[in-house]
């Protein structure tokens, strides 16, 4: 028997997520393709990277050894 419930066994976080990281969206390591994903977080970026608070310019947990490097856009958006 199938269970028809409202919202069970969907995944929907990631409508609820920012699509613009203040820190991914500069870093050279993202993916292009699947969204919220990178080099060190090739099954989804933590919540609290993607967000911003925390710049992943120091290792975090489960990061594979890749950390925040800006990319080409970073360098020149601070100007």
């Amino acid at each position: 028997m199938e269970n028809n419930s409202p919202g069970e066994g969907l995944d929907d976080s990631e409508l609820f997520r920012h699509r613009y990281s203040p820190v991914c969206t500069w870093c050279r390591n993202r993916n292009e393709g699947p969204a919220h994903t990178c080099k060190a977080f090739p099954s989804g970026i933590p919540e609290e990277i993607w967000e911003g608070k925390n710049d992943h310019t120091s290792p975090y947990e489960g990061d594979r050894g890749f950390k925040f490097v800006a990319n080409k856009f970073y360098k020149s958006r601070k100007t």
